[in-house]
């Protein structure tokens, strides 16, 4: 079996199986010397390392409307680096001075070791701290705080221990997820060593397999080449996606009555029929496994969705969104209708 096989290359899998980001390289193996051309960045943005901790440094792009006087932060999922919105940020320069947070972890971002309990140093006080420490180097009081997948856990925290530094948030199909990991999971996307032979074969092949969008740099920092420019692996350790998953199975479910800032949440609603676009592509023995426990995750959604949308006394009423069968990733694919919403939520109005 190859190095990528048996994992998800998606982050999509956070919410679908217990699996998430890259797997390992075999020991000795991988580089950086042969990335391909299209891993050149040619983004305009401006890169910073802020330094949140001791011996941490978070990377920080940014993006520019530097002429605005509000902020937008936007957040990554579990495995993402913040160029994974390098193409999005434009859409909200007009109106914001956007950036982004690489999370500890996940390289350029430092990597540091995990503490001696399960979880500790990638907890979700850590991580929103970080995220506070960013803004204070930057000197931001307060931000407009986006986030997609596993972010909602930093969301959520920042939004209860630093509710002065809250404008809105937005939650991209970013779900509390307190319960999602005690459901039976489904199998992975069937990848093989041949979805790794280049970085091109491999953005095919997470289309093909998730209907993901990624940009191609987000995807050269998350990985691996060998001399050839075959991907051998992450270059995040698989400690890292533990421990952080670590900290959400054992963190207790949100308490939306404590958030008092105004949130909007765009969510995947799947259905049973629609099932994932790679269970075609699924073994018949995985179909069954597929299809005994994906009823199950879809309640889920609805649930958890339903919760989150719930108005709290006293609290702005959520604004929420679910659209049918959506990819995980459909702030990049279907972006025409997220910018709206979004814009309609954060502006009132559309804008130019």
């Amino acid at each position: 079996m190859g190095t990528l096989t048996k994992a998800s290359l998606a982050v999509a899998l956070l919410l679908t199986t217990a699996t998430s980001g890259f797997a390992q390289p075999p020991t000795g193996k991988g580089s950086s010397t042969a990335e391909p051309p299209a891993c050149l960045d040619g983004t305009p943005h401006k890169k910073t390392l802020v330094t949140v901790d001791k011996g941490v440094q978070l990377q920080v792009l940014d993006w520019g409307g530097a002429d605005q006087p509000r902020t937008m932060v936007l957040l990554t999922g579990l495995g993402d680096n913040a160029h994974v919105y390098d193409q999005f940020a434009f859409q909200f320069t007009d109106y914001f001075h956007v950036i982004g947070i690489t999370r500890r972890g996940y390289p350029p971002s430092s990597v540091p070791p995990p503490g001696s309990t399960p979880g500790a140093g990638y907890d979700f006080d850590t991580r929103a701290r970080d995220d506070i420490a960013v803004l204070d180097f930057l000197k931001v009081s307060k931000a407009v705080f986006v986030g997609h997948s596993l972010a909602a856990s930093e969301l959520s925290t920042i939004a209860v221990k630093y509710a002065d530094r809250v404008e809105t948030l937005v939650y991209l199909d970013s779900f509390d997820l307190s319960k999602r990991f005690q459901l039976p999971e489904i199998p992975p996307p069937p990848y093989t060593d041949a979805d790794n032979k280049s970085l091109q074969i491999f953005l095919a092949s997470s289309e093909r397999m998730e209907d993901i969008l990624r940009p191609a740099q987000a995807v050269c920092i998350a990985v691996q080449f060998d001399k050839n420019g075959a991907i051998t692996g992450s270059s995040t350790p698989a400690w890292v996606p533990e421990a952080i998953l670590s900290a959400v199975k054992s963190n207790p479910p949100t308490d939306w009555a404590k958030i008092e800032a105004p949130r909007l949440g765009i969510f995947s609603q799947p259905s049973v029929q629609g099932k994932l676009p790679y269970y075609w592509y699924l073994s018949a023995d995985d179909k069954k496994t597929f299809d005994q426990n994906w009823p199950g995750i879809v309640q889920w959604y609805m649930d958890t969705a339903n919760v989150f949308a719930v108005q709290q006394a006293g609290k702005p009423k959520p604004v929420v969104y679910r659209i049918p069968d959506a990819p995980h990733y459909f702030y990049l694919n279907s972006q025409a209708f997220v910018v709206r919403v979004m814009r309609e939520f954060l502006l009132g109005k559309l804008g130019s």
